[in-house]
């Protein structure tokens, strides 16, 4: 079986899982988290070759990805609510879209396979880096504040690299992000699509549906430079759900 972690962060309520990105991991989201205990559980998955999980990911598809967090999550968690960013956001979409987890709500972040804007590059650097100063300019591009970015948070993440295994579960994820089909898009439950305008990883798609949200000023990391405003998409997806089971009981 593929490698992949559940991480209960904290809170109390319904379940709430985060799907972090490619190269991130269940830290990429101490911003939003603990705005979230007020809602319910939050839980973070970290697959394969990320965080605390080990680096086996199988061929790297999102496949084979996708069912080492159905495996960890479908006797877990009742119908939580999904926030996926990037890479994790269309994670999300190929796990509803198996049916074995059902989820009440999803919130994607900057979802890749949903713009045809990706900087490949970007992909293809950041198993490579093998310097701090190196991986510092290459992660500054995911925000527009690059400040948000330390040189700490760049070391950190070359140190994961200097396990080889790890690189290069990494490089096998990174080639089969480039010929991935799009995920199944879209869900049939309530959604919502976060991006930023300045985004220079994975630019917003030519044509936007009254589902997607535009952030001024945000790059790659919604999450981080517009919490609050993702915090706001998350309740409203809380709300359509109560509505939802209110109607249902009826």
């Amino acid at each position: 079986m593929n490698d992949a972690l559940l991480h209960k962060i904290g809170g109390k309520g319904p379940d709430i899982l985060l799907v972090h990105g490619f190269g991130a991991d269940r830290f990429s989201w101490l911003a939003l988290a603990p705005k979230l205990f007020q809602f319910g559980t939050i839980w973070a998955i970290e697959y394969g070759a990320h965080g605390a999980a080990g680096n086996d990911v199988g061929d790297g598809s999102l496949t084979d990805l996708t069912a080492a967090i159905e495996a960890k999550v479908k006797k877990k968690l009742k119908s939580p609510i999904i926030v996926g960013h990037s890479l994790g956001g269309t994670l999300a979409l190929s796990l509803i879209s198996r049916g074995v987890v059902v989820s009440s709500g999803l919130v994607l972040l900057a979802p890749a396979g949903l713009s045809e804007n990706l900087d490949i590059s970007f992909i293809r650097k950041l198993p490579e880096v093998v310097d701090g100063a190196a991986a510092h300019e290459l992660l500054k591009q995911l925000v527009v504040r690059k400040n948000l970015i330390t040189k700490r948070m760049a070391d950190a993440f070359v140190e994961t690299l200097e396990d080889v295994s790890r690189r290069a579960a990494l490089r096998t994820i990174s080639t089969t992000l480039k010929t991935a089909a799009p995920p199944p898009f879209p869900p049939n439950i309530p959604y919502t699509v976060l991006w930023g305008d300045s985004d220079e990883i994975l630019s917003p798609p030519s044509r936007l549906p009254i589902e997607f949200q535009l952030f001024a000023n945000v790059g790659h990391l919604p999450h981080v430079e517009a919490v609050n405003d993702v915090v706001k998409a998350i309740q409203t997806i809380i709300n359509q759900q109560c509505g939802l089971a209110s109607v249902s009981s009826k």
